[in-house]
C-alpha cells in the first residue's frame, strides 16, 4: 500500500484530471460541485471542524471519477438524456475502504443516495426541493424508502452526519460559488489517512490496531448457558479471559459490524484468521460431526496465532455437544499471557451496545 502523502497525490491528480466534466446537466462541473460540497462542510457551524466529515463531503461523488467508473451502468431518463451512473456511491465507498481511510468517511461516501432516499420519504417539503435533475436519478437509486427501511436508517449513529453530506450535495450547483481548490485539502486529506491507517472503528467508537494476538471463540448461546450454570465459565474468567454473551448487530441496514471490523483489520495489515465449524469449505468432514469440525476450526486457529498482529474469530458449530466443548478447552492451556482470548455466545442486540470487539480491542490495543 502507498504511504499516505503518495496515496492523496494520486488521488487528486486522478480527480483533477477527469473533474472538468458537467456535473449531471447543472451549470458546474464535476469538480466544482465536489469543491462546493467541501466547502459547505467547512464553513457549517455543526461539523466543520470534523475532518473526515469535510473529507467525506468532497468525495462523495469519487465513485464518478475512478476507471471503473466507467463500467457502472448509465442511467438514461425518459427523453434519452444521460444523467449519470448507477451506484457511483457504492463504487467510491469501496474505492476508498481500499485504499484506508476511516469507516467514517467510507460510509458518508456511500451513504449521500441513502440519505437522499430517506429525506424524501421523511420530509414531505424535501423532494418538492430537488432539481429536475436529481428527481430523475431518484428513480434509477431505489425510490423512496419503506418504513421498514426508515426504521433500519434512525439506527444508524452516524445519520445525521450522512444527511448533513447529502443537503451539502444538494446546495453544491451554483456556477458563481467562489471555493478553495483542491490543493486546500490536501493536508487534511493526508491526515486522516494517516490517522485512520492507525485505527479501527466498531460502529462509531474508535480503538488502536491491537498490538497483541487476539482469539475470539464463539460458542452457541445453549451452550454457553450450561457452562455459566456450572460455573465452567468462572474458571476461565480465572485466565483473565474475557467472557460473556455480546450482541450481534448491525449498523443500520449495513453489513454485522462483525463483518466491517475484520474487513478494517485486514485492511490495516492485521492478519485476520476467520472460520467457522458450520462453514461448506470443510468439505473433509460430514456435517453431522460437530465436534470433529469444531476440533479442527479450533486447532487450525491456534496454529495461526503466531505473531503479534494475528486476529483469530472462530465459530465452533451451532450443534456442538457441552462434553466436547468442555475437552477442547484444554488445547488453550499452552497460550501466552499475551493472547487475548474472549469466549462469547452472540446474541441479537442494538449497535449502540458494546460488542466482543470492544471488548477485545481496548484490551489488544493496550502495550
Amino acid at each position: 500500500m502507498a504511504t499516505p502523502h503518495g496515496t492523496i497525490k494520486s488521488l487528486f491528480a486522478f480527480i483533477l484530471a477527469q473533474g472538468q466534466s458537467d456535473y449531471l446537466g447543472e451549470r458546474i462541473s464535476q469538480l466544482q460541485h465536489s469543491l462546493q460540497c467541501a466547502y459547505l462542510a467547512h464553513t457549517d457551524p455543526t461539523y466543520g471542524s470534523d475532518a473526515e466529515i469535510v473529507l467525506a463531503a468532497l468525495l462523495h461523488d469519487v465513485g464518478r471519477f475512478i476507471p471503473d467508473a466507467k463500467d457502472m451502468p448509465a442511467m438514461i431518463a425518459p427523453d434519452g438524456a444521460y444523467i449519470g451512473r448507477a451506484s457511483h456511491e457504492v463504487l467510491g465507498e469501496r474505492y476508498l475502504r481500499q485504499l484506508g481511510f476511516s469507516e467514517k468517511v467510507c460510509q458518508l461516501v456511500g451513504a449521500h443516495v441513502l440519505a437522499k432516499r430517506f429525506l424524501v420519504s421523511t420530509e414531505g417539503e424535501y423532494y418538492g426541493g430537488l432539481s429536475e435533475t436529481s428527481k430523475r436519478t431518484l428513480r434509477f437509486q431505489g425510490g423512496f424508502f419503506t418504513e421498514e427501511q426508515v426504521r433500519d436508517a434512525r439506527n444508524d449513529p452516524w445519520l445525521d452526519a450522512k444527511l448533513a453530506v447529502r443537503r451539502w450535495d444538494d446546495r453544491a450547483k451554483d456556477p458563481g460559488m467562489e471555493v478553495p481548490g483542491l490543493d486546500a485539502y490536501e493536508d487534511l486529506a493526508v491526515r486522516c489517512l494517516i490517522d485512520s491507517r492507525a485505527r479501527v472503528v466498531v460502529v462509531d467508537r474508535l480503538y488502536a490496531l491491537p498490538v497483541k494476538p487476539v482469539l475470539i471463540i464463539v460458542v452457541s448461546e445453549c451452550l454457553f448457558e450450561q457452562a455459566v450454570q456450572d460455573g465452567v465459565i468462572s474458571g476461565m474468567k480465572d485466565h483473565d479471559w474475557i467472557v460473556g454473551r455480546y450482541p450481534h448487530t448491525k449498523n443500520g441496514n449495513r453489513h454485522p459490524v462483525e463483518e466491517e471490523v475484520l474487513d478494517q483489520l485486514s485492511r490495516r495489515g492485521v492478519q485476520v484468521v476467520q472460520m467457522s465449524a458450520d462453514c461448506d469449505t470443510l468439505s473433509s468432514l460430514p456435517s453431522t460431526d460437530a465436534a470433529g469440525r469444531s476440533r479442527l476450526v479450533l486447532e487450525n486457529g491456534l496454529s495461526m496465532l503466531q505473531n503479534d498482529t494475528t486476529f483469530v474469530h472462530l465459530s465452533l458449530a451451532a450443534e456442538l455437544q457441552y462434553t466436547a466443548f468442555i475437552g477442547m478447552l484444554d488445547n488453550l492451556q499452552n497460550l501466552t499471557r499475551d493472547t487475548v482470548v474472549a469466549i462469547t455466545a452472540i446474541s441479537s442486540g442494538r449497535c449502540t451496545e458494546k460488542t466482543v470487539f470492544d471488548a477485545v480491542l481496548q484490551r489488544a490495543s493496550s502495550v
